[in-house]
């Protein structure tokens, strides 16, 4: 875990629509292992992976001000769970699923939500990919808050599988609009997720 992370701050104009100004979790991928190819005596190294704090939290409301009766939704990560393995002799492949915490605020009118996220792929201080997922789930009608998981994504790497740190990392959090993130920004408060 680092809480020195220099290179990531130089990434804001770049890294469009999330901030990230604040110290956040910097750590590998958990459970990497070799799944495919059994020749390989050792599991590949998995990116590290950092979730600004401002990429953290997702609020919504319903447009009148930004105040508890107008809350429609609030999420948080909670957890990013993940694990690499050799997709073939020239390819790494990563799996990532979050974990989210959900409040359903007294705005809310219906119990469809969307929560949009992303991982971007760095390779140094260059973005060479970015992908954005949309986790859409119906809110339990009986309960004001409950934790969800997203489906496992895929993240294919053009690297020789190996057991030796990568010049590649991802970036993973909400997609935020500019006034979420500065609604973020504003609000910054210790971030709620784990990762393993």
């Amino acid at each position: 875990m680092s809480h020195d992370l220099p290179r990531p701050r130089r990434l804001l104009p770049r890294l469009a629509l999330y901030g990230l100004v604040g110290l956040g979790l910097l750590t590998p991928l958990s459970g990497c292992g070799d799944e495919e190819d059994q020749s390989m005596a050792f599991a590949p190294s998995c990116p590290l992976t950092h979730i600004p704090p401002e990429a953290a939290d997702f609020y919504t409301y319903d447009g009148k001000t930004t105040t508890f009766p107008h809350l429609i939704t609030r999420a948080s990560i909670l957890k990013l769970q993940g694990d690499c393995l050799a997709a073939g002799k020239k390819d790494l492949k990563t799996r990532i699923a979050l974990r989210f915490v959900v409040s359903r605020g007294m705005a809310a009118q219906n119990g469809t939500i969307t929560l949009p996220w992303f991982v971007a792929v760095l390779h140094g201080d260059k973005i060479v990919n970015k992908h954005v997922f949309r986790h859409t789930f119906q809110f339990p009608a009986n309960l004001s808050s409950f934790t969800t998981d997203t489906k496992v994504v895929t993240v294919d790497l053009p690297i020789v599988p190996k057991n030796t740190d990568s010049d590649y990392r991802f970036e993973v959090g909400f997609q935020l609009t500019k006034d979420q993130l500065s609604y973020n920004e504003a609000h910054l408060k210790k971030a709620d997720y784990q990762a393993y």
